[in-house]
């Protein structure tokens, strides 16, 4: 009985709320905690590369400097410059099967240069002083100039070297025009008169007017500048 009210009389000695020491306020205020700041970023160099790539893709579309990397064409031609005995950059767009396709018809000669044809059913006498093979030199034919479809003869096109290796190297005979792949011609040309009243041939019988006087031109140096494929 003895221990049993020993442990009675020790737990009602534990110190209430009422009896626990209170701190004074001569103890002073508590000390606030420092709020540690946080450092500045710091732009490292994959941040800056991502900054300057999204800038360049937002700014560079909508400014002109985008024009200053692009591709130059490599002709701007202006038929309303064009001039008899003036000269200009020319480039056309062709198959090899424009060689035996593409004609013209008229009875008059510009400086040694003629038409394939006289006249619709008439084709130009052949010259027997001339080579029986000589790559078209002296025959004018109808062409369009690449990118704005320009019309424009030229004369002996197909004897320029660039021309004519490309015309030995892909033969159109007994091949389909839509396996032929097209190319573009860039040239150098005089330009050596103006062919008024001249029919046009784009195909075995179809012969057009055109609705213009073109200019006739002479090639003083060509160059194969682009290719797609057929």
């Amino acid at each position: 009985m003895e221990s049993t009210e020993t442990g009675e009389k020790r737990r009602d000695k534990r110190p209430s709320d009422d009896d626990r020491p209170r701190r004074r306020d001569s103890d002073g205020p508590r000390k606030k905690r420092r709020v540690q700041e946080e450092p500045t970023p710091v732009v490292s160099g994959r941040f800056l590369t991502a900054a300057v790539i999204i800038l360049g893709l937002t700014i560079l579309p909508m400014s002109n400097v985008g024009a200053w990397f692009e591709p130059k064409d490599p002709t701007i031609p202006r038929p309303n410059t064009w001039t008899v005995g003036s000269k200009a950059t020319i480039a056309v767009t062709l198959i090899t099967a424009d060689y035996n396709k593409l004609f013209c018809a008229d009875a008059k000669e510009f400086s040694g240069y003629h038409c394939g044809f006289k006249s619709e059913n008439e084709p130009w006498p052949r010259d027997p002083t001339k080579p029986l093979d000589d790559n078209k030199a002296s025959v004018i034919q109808p062409y369009r100039t690449w990118l704005d479809n320009q019309l424009v003869l030229v004369a002996g096109l197909w004897a320029q070297p660039a021309v004519a290796t490309r015309l030995h190297r892909e033969p159109a005979g007994g091949v389909e025009e839509d396996k032929l792949a097209r190319f573009v011609v860039e040239c150098q040309v005089t330009f050596i008169g103006k062919m008024d009243g001249v029919k046009l041939r784009w195909g075995p019988g179809q012969w057009t007017n055109p609705d213009m006087n073109p200019m006739l031109a002479k090639p003083e140096s060509c160059k194969l500048v682009e290719a797609e494929a057929p």
